[in-house]
């Protein structure tokens, strides 16, 4: 069983979305009131059109909390897995001189583009296989379900829990997963494409319960 990897590209798909969220509501901004322009560093107010409770606007701020939580925990377990790719390489490198002393980033790099021939060409000894097949179990650390929920949480933290951004959110979602099958050289494992489906699915679900609860209030009745 060859070790299917993280690809940087698919877990920071949706932070594509920050610079298309900032230039959105800074373009706003600046028609109205330059003052009121908040640096991409800092917490973003977002306005939602046509929401209005008792003639005041609705606000969305960013949650930086949120994505500061979200991403400690997804780069302490990449790291981890970073470091069990570069010491398999080493151990492998011992026989065949393959990738030898290449860090994670310098293999990613060298091989980008055909990532999936150099994993199912990598040796993995019975602990790393046995590992790698409960993190991505149901319930694992990269299973699907897991991985969905955080990445709808840090959608809906960097959007600042405005339901009216999700079609930017999804965008950037496709355009890391296209990212993530360039690097790999074809099409992504089936775990990668079920995370995808079921975060789209989620977002959706998440914006039509916000955006229409009146509606979702009858269907439940």
């Amino acid at each position: 069983m060859p070790i299917n990897p993280v690809l940087p590209s698919t877990p920071s798909g949706i932070t594509n979305a920050v610079k298309v969220l900032d230039s959105e509501n800074s373009s706003k901004a600046s028609a109205a009131d330059k003052r009121s322009i908040i640096p991409v560093t800092e917490a973003a107010v977002y306005e939602a059109s046509g929401q209005e409770t008792n003639n005041t606007k609705l606000t969305y701020t960013r949650d930086s909390t949120k994505l500061s939580e979200i991403s400690k925990q997804v780069d302490l377990k990449l790291s981890s897995l970073q470091g069990i790719v570069e010491n398999l390489v080493a151990m492998q490198s011992l026989k065949t001189g393959e990738s030898k002393g290449l860090s994670y980033d310098q293999i990613m790099k060298k091989y980008d583009g055909r990532l999936k021939a150099f994993y199912q060409n990598l040796q993995v000894n019975d602990s790393t296989r046995l590992n790698a097949q409960q993190e991505i179990s149901e319930d694992g650390f990269w299973g699907v379900k897991q991985t969905s929920e955080r990445a709808i949480e840090f959608a809906k933290a960097l959007a600042g829990g405005d339901p009216s951004k999700v079609a930017l959110l999804k965008d950037a979602i496709e355009k890391g997963y296209k990212a993530a099958e360039k690097a790999w050289g074809g099409g992504l494992p089936e775990i990668c494409k079920l995370t995808q489906k079921a975060i789209l699915k989620g977002l959706d679900d998440w914006a039509n319960e916000t955006m229409h609860p009146a509606e979702n209030d009858k269907a439940d009745g």
